[in-house]
């Protein structure tokens, strides 16, 4: 028997959906989770940042859990073109996904759990930004286990179409404020050699890399944050794609997974209470730009097709 319950907040535009593990908040715009927040008889745990607060904060990052398209990051003065010269230009950074007012196409129980899907198809201020016809949709499904995301792009132009897609989930740190810092949390990478992608101030790839050890917590800094840790998993296998972030006493935190994101972006305001991790499928520009159909990571959809991208959330409780 399922107590799930949906209702939608047209005010905010917002829809929430509970069950006897969650708490979930979906903003309509952007089609971004503002909220997810475990349900315990100990005391609920808001795992993102800002945890279901639909109004921007006086400082920090204004977004909870972005979703990235048709870029990751961003491009010089946010213009680039094509090899064969089609330009592309949009208002900031990550596209324009996150600018726009997504439909609701679904929310219903299912065996898996309660879904909630979201659709964007393209119109005549996308084409303005990124002249290729397109679908986005979104689906998010809450079961006990955690939080699924399912990204689908398909190209609906008669050009191959390219483009980056990802997701920018920010946990709010500690998870338990009585569980100490941000500062003592532990970051826990594929325990292999991991390439750790080089970036200037702008965030822009400067072409140099390094390796560095996946089995040893990884040794996050405020400044780094800020920078971006920006890395490419290209050769770590698909199952081995995840990312665990712990209290200071290891007692509890999340695993985000992410097997069809092969680029990773680990990211802060400097002192901020909370720390993103973000799947990517592609990266930002070089410091000497390239064509935009050449980018790091540039999927090249054929007319027609569909591109599928998952990712998840799970929690780790070890509390006796």
């Amino acid at each position: 028997m399922h107590d799930d319950t949906w209702v939608h907040d047209p005010r905010q535009g917002i829809d929430r959906v509970t069950t006897s593990r969650w708490h979930l908040a979906v903003r309509r715009r952007g089609a971004e989770v503002i909220g997810l927040r475990r349900r315990d008889p100990a005391g609920d745990v808001g795992l993102i940042w800002r945890d279901g607060q639909p109004d921007d904060p006086p400082r920090f990052w204004k977004g909870h859990a972005t979703l990235l398209f048709p870029i990751v990051g961003g491009l010089h003065g946010h213009r680039s073109h094509t090899t064969d010269g089609v330009k592309v230009a949009f208002p900031g950074l990550h596209g324009l996904l996150r600018h726009r007012s997504l439909n609701l196409v679904g929310a219903e129980q299912s065996d898996d759990g309660f879904v909630l899907t979201y659709r964007l198809d393209s119109d005549e201020d996308t084409r303005a930004m990124y002249p290729w016809d397109f679908s986005f949709v979104v689906t998010y499904t809450l079961s006990d286990a955690g939080l699924d995301v399912r990204i689908e792009v398909t190209n609906r132009d008669a050009r191959t179409m390219p483009f980056q897609v990802g997701w920018h989930p920010g946990f709010a740190l500690p998870f338990r404020p009585q569980a100490g810092s941000k500062a003592g949390c532990h970051l826990q990478l594929p325990p292999r050699p991991l390439t750790f992608l080089d970036n200037d101030d702008d965030c822009k790839l400067t072409g140099t890399s390094r390796v560095i050890d996946g089995r040893i917590d990884f040794p996050f800094t405020e400044d780094g944050l800020d920078r971006t840790y920006m890395l490419d998993l290209s050769d770590v296998p698909p199952t081995e794609r995840r990312v665990t972030l712990l209290d200071p006493d290891r007692a509890f935190g999340v695993q985000v997974a992410f097997a069809d994101f092969p680029h990773l972006g680990l990211w802060s305001d400097a002192n901020a209470p909370f720390l993103c991790i973000e799947p990517w499928q592609g990266m930002d520009d070089h410091v000497v730009q390239e064509p935009f159909d050449r980018k790091l990571g540039i999927v090249l959809l054929d007319p027609g097709a569909t591109d599928v991208r998952r990712a998840s959330i799970r929690v780790i409780d070890r509390r006796a």
